[in-house]
């Protein structure tokens, strides 16, 4: 009976309140046993472990290693009594892994880094199977620098390969694994010989490296390079020119040996290459503006360089004689002997009727073409300038239509031809054609001054008028059908 009562008084503070118990010294009132209130014990409930318990190791008794992604498979029949591959678990990355499964045989998979193992196992039917999964691995730590010095290269890109043989017996690289972009990278890797690359912008070195099982290599790869900053300007110590394109040369051993490109770039703000420590040329080049430059970079460097086009721009348009419309649909040109380095790069530009040109300072001569008109106009470009060209053209516009005689249906698709008389140092006169054209009821041609002939024609009906253009005017010249037109035209100015 003292047994019982004992153990009530461990429980009795919490399972009576607070009022019930008098301080340490006072005498204490009990209550009965009777009116006393129990609480149930909570339960505990005990974890419940899992039959199968894997550990990733780099190699035979070594530590566990974290970051592995375990994979438990299991060969089930398919549906044609084939045998395949289940998926029962997976778990990680971590260094351990425990799963509850059926007893019988498994495959586990473990990938870490770019290691991939597999391994068989065999649960049994009670108890627990604790595995160690060797991974057969180590660690490769990478860390790229611009020299020798250790100034990081921040932004690099690292590459792992491995030597193989292709499929002809010659010798090649096989990519293992790749990381970046920063000045450092880790890999696991199985273990063996590799070829550890860095490449920084157009600086890139390669390492033969060593991976030991269990063991962790650190390599430092220099580049051997620095960072060149290239900028583009109107003029000397003036405003960025924007939009420039940057193509950089390397320098060739042999002097007559032409420069071979490594770089280019399109930028509207400063740009910045990482090269090879060596001697280069840099090109800036904005529309028919071009001007370069030798440069030398060395390991380590960061160097800022301005290259003034000295150029400015140049708005053309066409008009007509005495008109200031913009004549659509024109092709407009640079005369190529104005522009420096013998001007191959001008092309005819258009068909337009506003072009913008970025030319090197100085006097050029622009040509523009409208149909058979052609009109040219003088220049003084300065560097840093924009200005505006109107070219007039010696030429009018003359809209023709074909008209139905007396009695006929109108004509919804004609085709039409003009001809420009012209008249040889004997005084005899030839035609030569300068618009063939249709289907259409009527049509717009922008000629030089002169005198023409145009005829029209549709399965059935034919026509022609005689007709002289003046510079600038714009005339409508109606052809009636079946009409010689000598006397027989209707102008509207």
């Amino acid at each position: 009976m003292l047994k019982p009562l004992l153990s009530l008084c461990f429980w009795l503070p919490a399972l009576v309140g607070a009022a019930d118990w008098a301080p340490t010294g006072a005498t204490a009132d009990l209550s009965p046993l009777s009116e006393l209130h129990f609480m149930p014990r909570p339960q505990v409930h005990n974890p419940q472990r899992g039959n199968l318990r894997l550990r990733s190791v780099l190699t035979s008794g070594a530590e566990a290693f974290a970051g592995t992604h375990f994979t438990v498979l299991r060969e089930q029949p398919d549906a044609y009594g084939k045998t395949r591959q289940v998926v029962m678990a997976t778990a990680g990355p971590e260094a351990f892994a425990e799963f509850s499964l059926n007893p019988g045989s498994y495959r586990v998979q473990a990938r870490n880094g770019d290691v991939l193992v597999e391994q068989d196992i065999e649960i049994p039917a009670s108890g627990i199977l604790d595995a160690d999964i060797i991974l057969g691995a180590g660690e490769l730590h990478l860390k790229g620098l611009l020299d020798e010095h250790g100034i990081p290269a921040e932004q690099a890109w690292f590459r792992v390969l491995r030597r193989d043989t292709d499929a002809y017996l010659k010798p090649t690289l096989v990519q293992v694994a790749s990381k970046g972009y920063g000045d450092s990278a880790s890999f696991v890797l199985p273990a063996g010989e590799y070829l550890a690359e860095s490449r920084y912008g157009n600086a890139t070195v390669q390492m033969p490296v060593s991976v030991g099982a269990g063991l962790a290599s650190s390599y430092e790869l220099r580049l051997n390079a620095g960072r060149l900053e290239l900028f583009g300007t109107w003029t000397e110590g003036g405003d960025p020119a924007g939009d420039v394109r940057y193509v950089i040369l390397r320098k060739a051993e042999a002097v007559d040996a032409m420069p071979v490109e490594v770089a280019s770039a399109d930028a509207a703000t400063p740009v910045t290459f990482i090269l090879p420590q060596g001697d280069y040329r840099v090109r800036a080049e904005r529309d028919l503006a071009i001007v370069e430059q030798d440069v030398t970079v060395r390991a380590g460097e960061t160097r800022s360089l301005e290259l003034p086009l000295h150029a400015g721009e140049l708005l053309v348009h066409a008009t007509l004689a005495g008109r200031s419309d913009a004549l659509l649909d024109s092709w407009f040109e640079i005369d190529p002997s104005s522009i420096p380095g013998g001007g191959a790069q001008s092309v005819p530009r258009g068909p337009d009727n506003l072009v913008r040109f970025v030319l090197p300072a100085g006097q050029h001569r622009v040509r523009v073409k409208h149909g058979e008109s052609t009109g040219y106009a003088d220049v003084q470009v300065e560097a840093g300038s924009r200005q505006s060209l109107a070219i007039d053209l010696d030429a009018g516009r003359v809209s023709i239509s074909f008209i139905p005689g007396q009695q006929q249906p109108a004509f919804p698709y004609s085709w039409f031809s003009v001809y420009r008389i012209e008249r040889d140092t004997m005084g005899n006169t030839r035609r030569h054609r300068v618009f063939n054209d249709g289907f259409y009821t009527s049509t717009d041609i922008v000629l030089p001054s002169g005198e023409y002939i145009a005829f029209a024609r549709t399965d059935r009906r034919r026509g022609e008028q005689r007709f002289a253009v003046e510079p600038g005017a714009v005339e409508s010249i109606a052809i009636v059908a079946d009409r010689q037109g000598g006397l027989e035209k209707a102008m509207a100015r």
